[in-house]
């Protein structure tokens, strides 16, 4: 496996990447930041938003959809302290080296952080490789938690006071 996340995700590719975009889309607001963006899946369904992605060649690959994303890493945002109304971390913490650190940078910059991440003991990513880490829901304090399905939770983080 290559050291960057390489799996595309474009609209149609599964029936749940298209549930997550759509479920994601509609909690965002304001202006934001779409942290793993992939090809840029989310920027190219709701507007406002600025990608960044830790494989150049998910950044390429959006790029040439003429989408505002550039080469960043989530547990180093180079952006300034409450940039953006919301941060979406959908499907990111689980593959990041420190998902605290990323958290952290992610409240850092947004006045909120939404995202979805799978349940200890889901078989989500495993398949891949991919997951580094799961996040007991519990364990992402302060946040509002939902189900999402059966494999996945919804968790929404205020940041703004």
């Amino acid at each position: 496996m290559s050291n960057h996340y390489n799996v595309v995700i474009e609209k149609g590719h599964t029936s749940v990447n298209d549930a997550i975009i759509k479920f994601i889309g509609a909690q965002i607001t304001g202006r934001y930041l779409d942290v793993g963006c992939n090809t840029g899946y989310l920027l190219e369904t709701v507007p406002g938003g600025f990608g960044i992605d830790a494989s150049p060649i998910m950044v390429d690959l959006a790029m040439e959809k003429g989408l505002p994303v550039r080469l960043a890493n989530a547990e180093k945002l180079p952006f300034k302290d409450k940039e953006f109304d919301t941060v979406v971390l959908s499907c990111v913490l689980e593959q990041t080296e420190d998902w605290k650190q990323a958290l952290n940078e992610a409240k850092r910059v947004g006045k909120r952080v939404i995202g979805i991440n799978p349940y200890p003991g889901s078989t989500w990513g495993k398949i891949w490789g991919w997951v580094k880490s799961i996040i007991p829901p519990e364990e992402i304090e302060g946040a509002l938690i939902m189900p999402f399905d059966r494999e996945r939770y919804y968790f929404e983080v205020r940041c703004d006071g």
